[in-house]
């Protein structure tokens, strides 16, 4: 009986001695799988998607689905407007950031900590990532070239120190050694300082004069576009963006000044008026549970005054 159980014992500990005992570089990459682009490309446009929704919520222009997907299958020789240039802007932008990010991390095989895999923590490249996005895609042309440099310009700037302690010192909370990697900013951090370059990007004429300009001469913190936006208050004929009619509006309250100047700018430049109207909302409340097991909870009622473009 002693000998089973003493038996018994060391098969745990054999047990927790393999779980416990670091990976090596050979077991390492067994986790990794081959750089997908569908993935990449999916999980970039559905951040960047998302973030652009977020940044236009009170403009004219709010970053429609259906118009989203249709900019990024636009001609080469497509003579891009403000939106344009924004969409493809932030969705190289959320690529290449969550290629550095998995990368970095160990998902994908061949890039990241290459010649130490098991190094914690890992710094973020985004030049590496920019590279395999650029053999992917290709380096661009005149204006879509110019703004893809742009954008790999900001995330090569868009890195920050991360420490962590490799030494702990003998009084609590103390540090003897850090150890520090660079690591991307968070994306939201790199989209907004996309949404500025967006604000004071650069027309350019669409004639045959700008095949002479030279691109080195504008400045790689500029996005470039080549004409007018429409007014987007209108509705677009093959549904790309519905208008401005019926669009919800804001006023007043603690939000941005998109936000409060909303109703002025979504309602009366496009021509409609605002409707005002009270909204009654039910929402269950004051949950608590009778005889430690059901739960019971009052019916609150709220009331919401909300804005409208009619």
């Amino acid at each position: 009986m002693l000998f089973t159980f003493s038996l018994f014992l060391g098969t745990i500990s054999c047990g927790l001695a393999a779980v416990l005992e670091p990976l090596n570089y050979y077991q390492y990459t067994q986790f990794q799988a081959p750089l997908s682009w569908e993935t990449i490309t999916g999980k970039g446009l559905q951040l960047a998607l998302s973030s652009c929704q977020q940044s236009f919520q009170w403009q004219r222009w709010n970053c429609p689905v259906t118009d989203f997907i249709k900019r990024q299958t636009i001609p080469v020789d497509h003579t891009p407007d403000r939106e344009d240039v924004y969409v493809a802007a932030i969705s190289m932008a959320a690529t290449i950031h969550a290629l550095t990010k998995d990368c970095a991390n160990g998902v994908i095989a061949g890039c990241g900590c290459t010649g130490n895999a098991l190094g914690v923590p890992c710094a973020h490249e985004p030049e590496k990532a920019l590279e395999l996005y650029e053999k992917r895609v290709g380096p661009g042309s005149g204006a879509a070239g110019h703004n893809q440099m742009v954008v790999g310009a900001l995330l090569k700037q868009s890195l920050e120190q991360e420490c962590r302690c490799k030494q702990p010192g003998p009084v609590a909370g103390e540090c003897l050694e850090e150890e520090c990697v660079a690591v991307l900013k968070p994306f939201e951090l790199v989209a907004q300082e996309l949404l500025q370059m967006y604000d004071d990007a650069i027309q350019l004429d669409a004639t045959n004069s700008n095949l002479k300009i030279m691109w080195e001469n504008i400045p790689l913190d500029s996005l470039v576009f080549m004409q007018d936006s429409p007014n987007y208050c209108e509705p677009e004929a093959s549904g790309r963006w519905k208008g401005t009619r019926g669009r919800q509006c804001s006023k007043g309250g603690s939000g941005s000044l998109e936000e409060r100047l909303s109703c002025q700018q979504l309602c009366r430049v496009c021509g409609y008026r605002v409707r005002s109207q009270v909204v009654k909302t039910e929402r269950r409340c004051n949950c608590k549970l009778v005889w430690g097991f059901r739960l019971q909870c009052d019916v609150c009622v709220q009331h919401d005054r909300q804005y409208s473009c009619y």
